[in-house]
C-alpha cells in the first residue's frame, strides 16, 4: 500500500460558468469599483438634469411671454384711445400670464408704443407692445441663474385705418 496524503479542508473550487463571458467575470482588484464610479458620475448627472430643467423653464417662459405680448398687441390695436390701448394691452397680458404661472406675482409690466393721438390713422400704422416680467429661477441658482430672471417679449399689431378712433366714437 502506498501512503496517501491526508485530505485538506478546503472549499471546493468554483467552476467557471461557461455562459458568463470573460469580461463579466470579477477580477480580484475590481471589488467596489461600481460604487466609486457612481459617486463620481452622480453629481454630473444631477447637474445635467438641472441644466435640462433650467433650459426647459427658460424656453417655456419665453414662449408664454411671446404669446402674452402677441395677445396684448392685438388687444391694444382695437383700442380707440391711447389710454384704452394701454388698459386693454395690460389686461390681456396679465390674464395670459396669470393662467400660465411663469411670472412672479406683481412683476408684469406692459408698455405700448406707436399708438397715435390723431383721430385719423394712416394705412400701415402699427402698435408695439413690450411685456416684461420676472421668472422664478430659484431651483437653478446652483447653475448661475439669478433667483428672479427678467424676461422681455415684444409684438407688433397693425391698426385698422377704417376704425373710428378717439373719444367721440361709439
Amino acid at each position: 500500500m502506498t501512503p496517501t496524503a491526508p485530505a485538506r479542508l478546503t472549499s471546493p473550487a468554483r467552476p467557471q460558468d461557461p455562459a458568463r463571458p470573460a469580461s463579466r467575470r470579477r477580477r480580484p482588484g475590481d471589488r467596489g469599483s461600481m460604487s466609486v464610479e457612481l459617486v463620481v458620475i452622480a453629481p454630473a448627472l444631477v447637474l445635467l438634469l438641472l441644466l435640462i430643467g433650467a433650459g426647459g423653464r427658460w424656453v417655456e417662459s419665453h414662449g408664454a411671454l411671446d404669446g402674452a405680448a402677441r395677445d396684448a398687441a392685438r388687444a391694444a390695436s382695437v383700442g380707440r384711445t391711447p389710454g384704452d390701448a394701454d388698459s386693454l394691452a395690460g389686461q390681456a397680458a396679465r390674464s395670459d400670464l396669470a393662467s400660465s404661472g411663469w411670472c412672479d406675482g406683481g412683476t408684469v409690466q406692459v408698455g405700448v408704443t406707436g399708438f397715435p393721438d390723431a383721430v385719423t390713422i394712416a394705412q400701415g400704422t402699427s402698435v408695439t407692445v413690450t411685456v416684461t416680467c420676472s421668472v422664478n429661477m430659484t431651483p437653478f441658482t446652483l447653475l448661475g441663474f439669478r433667483a428672479a430672471s427678467p424676461v422681455t417679449a415684444s409684438a407688433v399689431a397693425p391698426l385698422d385705418p377704417f376704425m373710428c378712433r378717439g373719444v367721440n366714437c361709439q
